[in-house]
């Protein structure tokens, strides 16, 4: 026994030797290839799409439809928002000086929802993983399809809670409409009937200020992202078959702009947001502040372009998108590290969001295209508008002084006079003024004169009258100042060559005027950046759209336009920073839902994630979170149920 085990271990010593033994450069030995590795990829599911046959019954939970003619995006035109409609706009922007408002904006509510428990979109979702994964199949372990985790999908009866946590904390009257957005699929084999899906408690019958829309009403993509000799039309409907069904967020998300009649503002929920305590029109828009923003100051996002290693990143999470997006914004803009918007349902100004969809139209759609988180360059809509809004305000600001109010005689060049107007009083530290306008006392006073509630559950942190949010400054004292280069900043050259240094090019440049102009402006209001009444109008008359360039390079920017369009372009992007008792809660194990707010807890703006990863407590968070919700909405009917 023991000279057998010898001469196997000898052997077995022998075959290594020969195996790895290094050789000499040029010798070869005949070896077999190694064995190939057999990759077992599961065929895709029995799949049941189209769900019925031509003139068949109609699956529960889903509803038939036709879709529009056409999937090309119409042409940008231009909106006002609820701000421009404030009859003293002059007033208002020079003074802050408020007056009774004649009308009263609504907001509309919209939820964008994938009903994850449903067996056809279950079923088309798992097809397509399939697929996409038998494609890209490299190794003998294919790593799970970016995208496809059932977190993303699954549901504890978070919808219908949501709706009724918004019906139940909202004033009356202020939601114009609830407003749905979910998946279709063709219907059947006549390629033209396509079944949107809808809750199974939803009742159809009942839906006067609730609609519901569904990918194909509004996925669009621009004829220019389409080749030239082609037909478009066809080309369009190919690439919504391409698109539809969705399972991706930030894909639906882009393409939000496109819904039929929205209000002047949206509050944009997904299913896993929610309103805890009653709140007024105050705490999501005014008509002199504008929309309000929550965003998270202490955590920033840098860019990151097209292309770039994600190595350290979450693939499906928010942050591709997010830092994919901040880059675009830095062509447009300049270089920035934006801070994140707090993890709960976004106020969006619809006619900004759309004007900003204008402006990235084929990178929205090739977001769209993506059906599945973590495929590619995906641009976020929502962080895009938000942020948008924001620059363009700062950008207003800058344009209106620079290049209407210091060029006086719009020749596009600087005289020396004017050359002194534009760097009268600036020293190298410039102190960054404390306002009274932005004190709680003052916004109410105005919200009261103009005939307007005030915020029941936000604080005004910022206004868009104290300039510009992420202005870069230093402490002696107790005082804060900035600091600028004039020489650097205001270098020779035509009034557009300067606007364009200090606004995007040396940004910092930028956000030091804006603080020293306003200081020169008083106590409130923003005059010192705008042309005198008596500034000539431009002839022809202003243009209808805003430069919807994608790089600050290739904007336009006209000199002479007057005094109107300057408040009117200043008020069209105002905005309030505000901050509410808000939570993120992300579910990760069994037990978890215990730590939700209770009934006399503060939080008014919730949102939950599911992120449990061990099955085994999938169903004890599902009970969990419906005992939640019993305690909160379960003595309410909301209208538009079945009963």
């Amino acid at each position: 026994m023991r000279r057998r085990t010898v001469l196997l271990l000898l052997a077995l010593f022998t075959v290594v030797i020969f195996l790895f033994w290094p050789r000499q450069p040029g010798t070869s030995v005949d070896r077999y290839p190694p064995r190939p590795q057999v990759v077992k990829i599961e065929p895709p599911p029995k799949i049941i799409v189209p769900p019925k046959e031509a003139n068949g019954t109609v699956p529960t939970g889903w509803r038939p439809f036709m879709p529009p003619a056409s999937y090309l995006l119409p042409p940008f035109a231009l909106e006002p928002t609820l701000s421009q409609r404030l009859p003293c706009v002059d007033q208002w922007v020079s003074l802050s000086k408020a007056c009774e408002m004649t009308e009263n904006g609504t907001i509309d509510a919209v939820w964008t929802w994938i009903n994850g428990s449903e067996p056809i979109l279950a079923d088309t979702r798992e097809q397509e993983v399939a697929a996409w994964t038998a494609k890209g199949v490299k190794g003998p372990r294919p790593a799970l399809f970016l995208g496809s985790r059932q977190t993303h999908f699954r549901t504890h009866g978070e919808m219908i809670n949501s709706m009724r946590s918004v019906l139940k904390s909202m004033p009356s009257g202020l939601v114009q409409k609830y407003m749905l957005l979910t998946a279709d699929v063709a219907a059947d084999d006549t390629a033209e009937l396509r079944l949107g899906s809808v809750p199974i408690w939803l009742d159809m019958n009942q839906t006067g200020g609730l609609q519901v829309f569904h990918h194909s009403d509004v996925f669009r993509i621009p004829e220019s992202s389409l080749p030239s000799d082609t037909d478009a039309e066809r080309q369009g409907r190919e690439w919504r078959d391409r698109t539809v069904p969705s399972f991706n967020s930030l894909a639906i998300e882009s393409q939000l702009a496109n819904i039929p009649g929205l209000s002047p503002t949206i509050f944009y929920l997904n299913d896993d947001c929610f309103l805890l305590k009653p709140v007024s029109a105050a705490d999501f828009e005014t008509p002199l502040y504008g929309p309000v923003f929550r965003i998270q100051f202490d955590l920033r996002v840098r860019s990151r372009p097209p292309g770039s290693s994600l190595l350290g990143i979450d693939k499906e999470g928010e942050w591709p998108g997010l830092e994919y997006t901040n880059w675009l914004l830095d062509q447009r803009f300049g270089n920035r590290k934006r801070r994140y918007l707090h993890h709960i349902a976004k106020v969006l100004p619809a006619p900004i969001m759309r004007e900003a969809s204008a402006v990235w139209a084929d990178e929205l759609a090739k977001t769209a295209e993506t059906r599945f988180r973590g495929q590619g360059s995906q641009a976020n809509l929502v962080f895009l508008a938000t942020w948008y809004t924001i620059e363009k305000h700062r950008e207003s600001l800058l344009y209106s002084f620079i290049m209407l109010r210091t060029d006086a005689d719009a020749d596009g060049v600087f005289s020396s006079a004017e050359r002194r107007t534009l760097i009268a009083g600036l020293e190298r530290e410039i102190p960054i003024a404390l306002r009274e306008g932005g004190s709680a006392y003052y916004i109410e006073l105005n919200l009261m004169r103009a005939g307007l509630e005030f915020p029941k559950e936000t604080q005004y942190q910022w206004l868009s009258s104290d300039g510009y949010p992420l202005i870069e400054t230093v402490r002696s004292g107790s005082a804060a100042h900035c600091t600028m280069d004039v020489d650097a900043c205001f270098a020779p050259g035509t009034v557009l060559d300067v606007f364009k240094r200090v606004a995007f090019e040396k940004p910092d440049c930028g956000d030091c005027l804006i603080a020293h102009l306003i200081s020169r402006s008083g106590a409130a209001g923003l005059g010192a950046f705008l042309p005198p009444p008596s500034a000539p109008s431009a002839r022809p008359s202003p243009p209808q759209t805003p430069p919807l360039a994608k790089r600050w390079q290739d904007a336009n920017f006209s000199s002479g336009m007057g005094r109107e369009f300057a408040v009117n372009t200043i008020q069209r992007y105002t905005y309030v920073l505000g901050s509410s008792p808000m939570q993120f809660h992300a579910l990760r194990r069994s037990g978890d839902v215990a730590r939700l707010p209770n009934m006399t807890s503060p939080v008014v703006f919730l949102a939950v994630n599911d992120d449990i990863r061990d099955v085994r407590a999938i169903q004890q968070t599902d009970t969990d979170m419906r005992r939640w919700y019993a305690q909160r909405w379960g003595d309410m009917r909301a209208w538009w149920e079945r009963h």
